[in-house]
């Protein structure tokens, strides 16, 4: 493995398991048993540490950004593969505007992402709608059912400290169970048929 891997994989367990402004690159240096000198050699700062980080959660979330879910199933287990790395990366969620306040470059890219990305919910949306899956006849019922998703998997983490709740892996795919039942509010007959075949 590259030094500038190790490097990620220490920040991102400090990160997880502290803050991102307690973890120092001295600490992640530290944590590593390199010298200072030698993380800044591959990383200037530790915005740069967590921009990296944001493009490899990126890349496993979206391994194909032109990727749409066809049918129910797919959906299914796009929403598992979610919950798993929303738990590697928790950090990222739970400091979700802070993050984005101190670096405007992630802010941009982040930005062009999450639009690129509900544009793709919206278009499953209507293409469930079309195959008669699910019940949208208006047209601001794709936007409010995409801007829900999108609420649930990005702010599910704050809303879980703002609470009291134990961040465990079980409580933050709570998000995807109130996606889930969004969604199944939504769902025809057929919808229905085919989310029980599912989960059956």
């Amino acid at each position: 493995m590259k030094t500038k891997d190790k490097i990620l994989n220490a920040a991102l367990e400090l990160f997880n398991t502290s803050n991102t402004q307690a973890a120092t690159t001295n600490h992640i240096a530290a944590a590593m048993g390199i010298s200072p000198g030698n993380l800044h050699y591959h990383y200037k700062n530790r915005e740069e540490i967590i921009f990296s980080l944001y493009e490899r959660m990126h890349k496993e979330l979206f391994p194909d950004e032109s990727f749409v879910p066809q049918t129910l199933q797919e959906l299914n287990e796009q929403h598992k593969n979610f919950a798993l790395i929303s738990w590697e990366y928790r950090f990222f969620y739970r400091e979700l505007l802070f993050l984005l306040s101190r670096d405007e470059k992630l802010k941009e890219r982040f930005k062009m992402d999450n639009l690129a990305y509900k544009k793709r919910i919206e278009t499953m949306l209507l293409e469930f709608h079309n195959k008669g899956w699910m019940h949208l006849p208006l047209d601001n019922m794709i936007l409010h059912l995409s801007d829900t998703i999108l609420l649930f998997l990005q702010f599910w983490h704050p809303f879980l400290e703002s609470i009291g709740e134990t961040m465990d892996e079980y409580n933050i795919k709570g998000s995807l169970r109130r996606i889930e039942g969004s969604l199944r509010s939504f769902l025809t007959p057929e919808g229905l048929r085919i989310l029980a075949q599912i989960e059956a």
